[in-house]
């Protein structure tokens, strides 16, 4: 929910748990004035025509068409004035009044007076009514403007942090180029652009310090790698006995496994520094024929038998290069696992790339066989890191990869853009597949 909803509703919410409590306090103040007003009024009656008997006037010319009544009393009461409120049924007009009478005692010349009078003032439900119409008006009328006011407010005032959000969206650590944020007048959102630029530029900082000690010490490794393998090559061409040879090649391998580990190692580090991001869609079809093309000698020299299942017209928005070292690896390993004249089993449609071949159960736990450095049987041709890079592939590409072994069989699953699903297994045509979350490490 929007927070300009959320201030909504909340304002929305005030304003009717309040005013329940502020009509009843307004019906109260209201009637409580109109009923003191009236008093008052019948007061100055009553006292006007005590004024005229004193002064031994006589007081029909004020009663005249007036509902006053004047009549001698024997005592002066307690309360020299006495009022009543009451409603009753008007038979002549057929309607429910309200009246007050008010009750004046004065002594003119040693006698006691009680002079009376009465009006018809405006009930209760009368005035309910009319607050109620009132509340009606004052309701909508709140509600439209904090709709209309909310919808200004976040359309001026939030507008700066909107484009706030819009630039990190934006933002990435790989165009190198420092998050621009908008100017804004107010104080929060100062404090929070300020705070905001001050750690991307941070991570910027971090971000390239990183990636360039990795690209400089893999570059630096490569070099002696290379001296390594060429003196190893001249050496081996000189007199030497079969135990040296043996020492030689056991080098060379350490050296080739060097080599490998070292190329992969640095596109892990580029992936995670986002430098294989694409707009642009290819056919995945089209490069996974050529992959498997490519890799048929091969497998023909391990006597294993290839079932292609790879469908046309296949687009994936996926960097070329990925494409062909997430197939690269994902069909080495089927070659390395793979049994005396075993087969591999490619089925390639619109939502799924899965590859099946016949193998060992692995010894280690099959979850971990992402992790980096992990490996099936131990493979000594393998360097730990081929499931870790296609995890990380597939991560970057909304993929998701999944393993399982089953009747013999190792099987790997990728889905195509699809949402991750936090759990530990996924059941696919009848069989468990345990699921690797696409994150970046």
């Amino acid at each position: 929910m929007k927070l300009i909803n959320k201030l909504t509703y909340w304002i929305m919410g005030v304003v009717f748990l309040v005013t329940p409590f502020t009509m009843i306090i307004s019906y109260r103040s209201i009637k409580s004035n109109i009923n003191k007003a009236e008093i008052t009024r019948l007061r100055d009656v009553t006292d006007k025509v005590a004024e005229q008997l004193k002064a031994g006037q006589p007081p029909h010319q004020y009663i005249l068409d007036r509902p006053i009544t004047v009549k001698e009393v024997a005592t002066m009461p307690p309360v020299k004035m006495q009022t009543k409120n009451y409603s009753f049924y008007n038979a002549e007009l057929k309607r429910d009044e309200c009246r007050m009478d008010v009750t004046s005692y004065y002594k003119i010349n040693n006698k006691v007076y009680a002079v009376s009078t009465y009006n018809y003032v405006t009930q209760g439900k009368q005035i309910i009514m009319g607050m109620v119409y009132a509340l009606a008006w004052k309701i909508g009328l709140i509600t439209l403007s904090v709709l209309i006011s909310g919808r200004l407010v976040s359309k001026y005032i939030l507008s700066s942090f909107k484009q706030t959000l819009k630039s990190i969206e934006q933002f990435t650590l790989g165009n190198k180029e420092k998050l621009v944020l908008p100017a804004t007048s107010t104080a929060e959102f100062k404090e929070l652009n300020s705070f905001l630029q001050n750690m991307t530029d941070r991570a910027l900082k971090e971000y390239n310090a990183v990636k360039e000690f990795s690209e400089n010490a893999s570059h630096e490794v490569q070099t002696p790698l290379a001296v390594m393998r060429t003196k190893l090559e001249l050496l081996s061409e000189t007199e030497i006995n079969a135990e040296q040879a043996q020492l030689i090649g056991d080098m060379q391998y350490s050296i080739e496994k060097l080599v490998k580990i070292n190329r992969s190692l640095l596109l892990l580090t580029k992936l995670n520094n986002s430098e294989y991001q694409t707009t642009e869609k290819v056919k995945f079809c089209r490069i996974a024929k050529d992959m498997v093309r490519a890799l048929e000698p091969h497998i023909e020299v391990k006597g294993i038998e290839l079932r292609n299942h790879i469908g046309s017209n296949i687009p994936l928005q996926i960097h070329p290069v990925l494409a062909e070292i997430l197939l690269n690896n994902l069909l080495g390993n089927a070659i390395r696992y793979n049994n005396p004249n075993g087969y591999i089993d490619i089925i390639l449609t619109q939502h799924h790339l899965t590859i099946k071949n016949p193998g060992l159960a692995p010894e280690v736990d099959p979850a971990s066989l992402f992790q980096r450095f992990k490996k099936s049987n131990q493979c000594e041709d393998s360097v730990g890191l081929g499931l870790s890079i296609v995890q990380q592939i597939c991560a970057v590409n909304n993929f998701e990869v999944n393993y399982s072994y089953k009747n013999s069989e190792h099987i790997i699953r990728v889905d195509f853009n699809c949402e991750t699903v936090p759990q530990e297994q996924t059941v696919v045509a009848g069989e468990t597949f345990l699921t690797k979350k696409p994150a970046i490490a």
